[in-house]
């Protein structure tokens, strides 16, 4: 049995516990999942919790009513299954959509067991607390013997360089700004939030994840940072607007089918992405 420190142990047990009042949701999210794709092993990375609370003057004593309206789950699946990771990831998040949102993160089995042969942080803090909730074929998993977490020197000095990238992007996006260049300065935007938000989830977990897509990023990070969601919120119209005009950026602006961005939103824009950099900044502040 491989040795798992107390401190470890007691973050595993409390998680675990947090998904006790859930496990029919679960049951159905690994029953949609599986009968669409050959998958191995279903870990629940985490869940966000919405509570809802009614007083009135008639009701003056109201208990207070809890739900799950968001899961986080990597899916390793097998040497039979065709689909790319991003492929299998819209998959399972089209899929489940109905039934309830879904963050999918999406791997080959033999992929997340190479990274857990060489203690890479990611795999090893599944493995150690997340929760299993579906285990096809009960592959085992072993974490190398002795291994540490530490934290490498070079670390610090690769997150300075990027972070010093995503100044350097917004600084570019108002310089095309004042020379009226606005698509342009919507671009620079998009590579500036863009590397913020690899730089805070590969920071805060391990994980690098092939993408330009910042609405998928911004969910990605939403595990590891509870202010990520009120950046871009869904529930504000305005806000979701600005997520769309930034998202499209990156390939609109390449072959020039944008249309003109207006300085008010551009504005706006700049305000949301030095956000996204101050909360990247301070989770450096843990590197090294």
């Amino acid at each position: 049995m491989n040795h798992v420190p107390v401190k470890t142990k007691n973050k595993k047990l409390m998680y675990y516990l947090l998904t006790e009042d859930f496990k029919q949701q679960e049951t159905k999210l690994v029953t949609i999942i599986t009968s669409i794709l050959p998958v191995e092993k279903i870990y629940l990375l985490g869940s966000t919790l919405s509570q809802r609370r009614t007083e009135t003057a008639f009701m003056t004593d109201a208990p207070s009513c809890r739900k799950v309206s968001h899961y986080y789950l990597l899916v390793l699946v097998n040497k039979n299954c065709n689909y790319s990771n991003n492929e299998v990831q819209d998959r399972v998040e089209n899929t489940c959509r109905s039934f309830i949102p879904v963050t999918a993160i999406a791997l080959h089995i033999q992929q997340f067991n190479n990274w857990l042969n060489v203690g890479q942080r990611f795999a090893t803090t599944v493995v150690n607390i997340a929760v299993l909730i579906h285990d096809g074929n009960k592959i085992p998993f072993k974490i190398p013997a002795g291994f540490e977490t530490t934290n490498d020197p070079r670390d610090k000095e690769m997150y300075s360089f990027r972070y010093v990238m995503v100044n350097e992007f917004i600084a570019g996006a108002e310089l095309y700004i004042a020379r009226k260049q606005n698509n342009m300065a919507l671009f620079m935007l998009h590579q500036a939030a863009e590397h913020a938000l690899h730089l805070l989830l590969k920071n805060s977990t391990g994980l690098h994840i092939n993408t330009h897509n910042i609405e998928k990023l911004l969910r990605y990070c939403s595990m590891v940072s509870f202010t990520i969601p009120e950046v871009f919120d869904s529930n504000n119209e305005r806000k979701e607007n600005l997520l769309r005009l930034l998202q499209r950026s990156y390939i609109n602006t390449r072959y020039r089918q944008m249309k003109a961005v207006s300085k008010e939103n551009l504005a706006l824009l700049i305000e949301r992405v030095k956000r996204l950099a101050v909360i990247c900044n301070r989770a450096g502040d843990v590197v090294g």
